[in-house]
């Protein structure tokens, strides 16, 4: 987990967008994978990393190795990825479909 404030300025969608350094080659691969990231957040030192990715992402999450831990009564996608340097990713979707 980072404990610092530095970003990276990465393009992502035909958009420069900063993003904590220490998860920013993650969300690049997410959304090379075609995995839409819409908000995310290293911890800081405090807690897990996360990333909310776009509504019915469930099954590309799968797909790229993340771990579903619950899909909850909204229809939110609970999942995990293991990171090397930063332990455990934890993931939101907007909905299941």
């Amino acid at each position: 987990m980072c404990q610092s404030n530095i970003v990276s300025y990465v393009w992502i969608n035909n958009e420069l967008i900063s993003i904590d350094s220490c998860i920013a080659p993650l969300i690049v691969q997410l959304n090379n994978f075609g995995i839409k990231t819409i908000a995310s957040c290293c911890g800081h030192g405090k807690e897990y990393p996360y990333v909310m990715c776009e509504k019915g992402s469930l099954e590309k999450l799968i797909k790229f190795g993340c771990q579903i831990g619950i899909v909850d009564p909204k229809g939110l996608v609970h999942a995990f990825f293991p990171v090397n340097g930063v332990g455990k990713v934890y993931f939101r979707t907007l909905g299941v479909e």
